[in-house]
């Protein structure tokens, strides 16, 4: 088991959620929670006041969140060689293959991958109450989570978040 370390995600969320002085940890304790869009289990909270879950993302999140990243990559990249750009800047109509490829499936994964862990547990801690330091960990390696991500599939994952006293 290789820990991944997102410290970027949950000091985002911090900032634009009003966090109640305290949740209790039980509060966070229930077995399971089913929210719109993705599923979370509470599997431990530890003495050194960490929550482990396991979260499983709908397939229809993580579709909008591909496609939402990889729009903004596309408009943010480099002219791709052989097309051209039409009026107003926009790109020509160019296979979503090429284009992945041109930008690179490791990048757009990676991006994708962060976006939907971070997206995920914010809304979960947001949705919960909790209280929470930025330190955020996912147990499994980028190489697993990459292995088992398909856009407009369910996405699984395991993290570890460090809860405040």
């Amino acid at each position: 088991m290789i820990l991944i370390h997102f410290e970027m995600s949950i000091s985002f969320y911090r900032e634009h959620i009003n966090c109640h002085p305290t949740a209790a940890v039980s509060d966070a304790q229930t077995s399971s929670a089913n929210f719109e869009e993705f599923s979370v289990s509470v599997a431990d909270i530890n003495d050194v006041r960490e929550l482990k879950i396991s979260i499983e993302v709908s397939g229809n999140k993580t579709q909008k969140i591909f496609d939402d990243v990889f729009e903004k990559m596309v408009a943010a990249a480099q002219p791709i060689p052989g097309f051209r750009r039409v009026k107003g800047g926009k790109t020509p109509d160019i296979p979503k293959d090429i284009l992945l490829e041109v930008l690179g499936p490791f990048n757009v994964y990676r991006k994708v991958i962060k976006q939907i862990i971070n997206s995920t547990i914010g809304e979960y801690v947001e949705k919960v109450r909790l209280v929470v330091s930025n330190d955020l960990r996912v147990e499994q390696s980028f190489e697993d989570l990459e292995a088992s991500f398909e856009a407009g599939e369910k996405f699984s994952f395991d993290a570890v978040i460090q809860l405040e006293k």
